[in-house]
């Protein structure tokens, strides 16, 4: 009755700002209840009724992750599969063992070498042959300042019959005289500059050069494929990794840093 309903309210104290700003998260229903501060019961006397706690989608995705986490764990590899890997690299797709190589775990180092090994297939592109993507690997590593991509790029450009001054000069950073090969550059470090952004004027100045918007989609994406490799090297370089002697002698440091070490290597 009324009455009732009145000595109830009375003896109800005023919910905090505090309790109605949270209960405000649950929904105007939870905020009114918060308001009045209770529900009555037939004695007249106050009790507060909490609100069932129902799961967020922040709540339900943490512990989905969690529960992923846990379940994952780590996979161990055997000896085998390290030399397996090894010898499918080396043995199989016919390159150097390089020490890097046995800094990644196996299945790693296989999906980076099949990926790497699929971008200079000849049909990867629509308008970059592989040759292309060496010039712009080596323009990229140059930038990134990644040593072991550096020497490696830059010694299949001289494996390619490209002019030593010519892969000197992109790999102190520098743009080639050759129009081909410069364009490429200037392409390359455009992107580079405002990671994957080109504004107006430079996009008019590459078109002056040849180059279509597809055709700068495919140098964005060589870009970036490469700025990836370049910094898991740097950090295996950063983490002690031996840098053979035959890249040393196409990097950008032969003829200072490794100049003597190459000198005896020649005798």
């Amino acid at each position: 009755n009324r009455h009732a309903l009145s000595q109830c309210c009375k003896k109800v104290q005023p919910a905090s700002a505090a309790s109605f700003l949270e209960s405000r998260a649950h929904g105007p229903a939870a905020a009114a209840r918060d308001i009045t501060g209770a529900h009555c019961t037939k004695s007249g006397v106050a009790s507060r009724k909490k609100a069932p706690h129902r799961p967020t989608d922040r709540t339900m995705f943490s512990k989905s992750l969690i529960l992923a986490l846990s379940l994952a764990g780590a996979t161990a590899y055997t000896k085998k599969d390290r030399e397996d890997a090894i010898k499918w690299i080396t043995e199989e797709k016919g390159f150097p063992h390089l020490a890097a190589f046995d800094k990644m775990t196996p299945k790693m180092l296989k999906t980076v070498m099949t990926n790497y090994l699929n971008l200079v297939s000849p049909d990867a592109l629509e308008f970059l042959t592989p040759l292309d993507l060496e010039v712009i690997w080596t323009a990229t590593s140059a930038a990134n300042n990644c040593e072991i991509c550096l020497s490696f790029h830059a010694g299949a450009l001289l494996g390619a019959e490209k002019p030593a001054d010519e892969v000197a000069t992109m790999a102190a950073g520098g743009v080639p005289k050759d129009p081909k090969m410069a364009r490429l550059v200037i392409a390359a470090k455009y992107v580079l500059a405002h990671k994957g952004i080109l504004l107006e004027r430079e996009k008019l100045h590459l078109s002056s050069m040849g180059f279509s918007a597809e055709e700068l989609v495919e140098v964005t994406f060589a870009v970036g494929q490469m700025t990836g490799l370049n910094l898991l090297y740097v950090h295996l370089i950063a983490e002690g990794v031996n840098i053979e002697t035959f890249l040393k002698g196409a990097g950008p440091f032969k003829d200072t840093v490794y100049a003597d070490e190459l000198k005896k290597a020649e005798l």
